[in-house]
């Protein structure tokens, strides 16, 4: 089985899909077993878009949307909120880390200074 015509296939078929102008020509495209796969997804496809309505919100509900999340960003910012930062958190931890390693082998050097002592 061809895997990677089967996908673009599929995908040719979705973007006809979106801009509902079907081209059923990948009859043709690929030899028995594939041929069944593939209508059968196209067709699986074909059924999920027909049953899917698409929505638009009502503009009262964007417009309260937005005046709630601008609402809440200014709320954020005068409370001093930061952001998480990956990168400062890292290096936190790898501090944290060295630290520990490094009292470690003191501790460790300690011992074997005192047994040898």
């Amino acid at each position: 089985m061809n895997r990677k015509r089967i996908k673009e296939l599929l995908a040719d078929h979705a973007e006809q899909l979106i801009r509902e102008n079907l081209d059923n020509s990948a009859g043709n495209a690929l030899p028995g077993e594939e041929d069944a796969e593939l209508f059968t997804l196209m067709d699986v496809a074909e059924k999920v878009k027909s049953a899917l309505t698409p929505v638009a919100p009502p503009k009262e509900f964007e417009t309260d949307l937005k005046q709630q999340l601008v609402t809440a960003a200014h709320i954020r910012q005068l409370e001093g909120y930061t952001p998480p930062n990956p990168e400062r958190d890292l290096l936190i931890v790898m501090g944290v880390i060295a630290f520990i390693l490094s009292l470690i082998g003191v501790l460790v050097a300690w011992q074997f200074r005192s047994q040898h002592a």
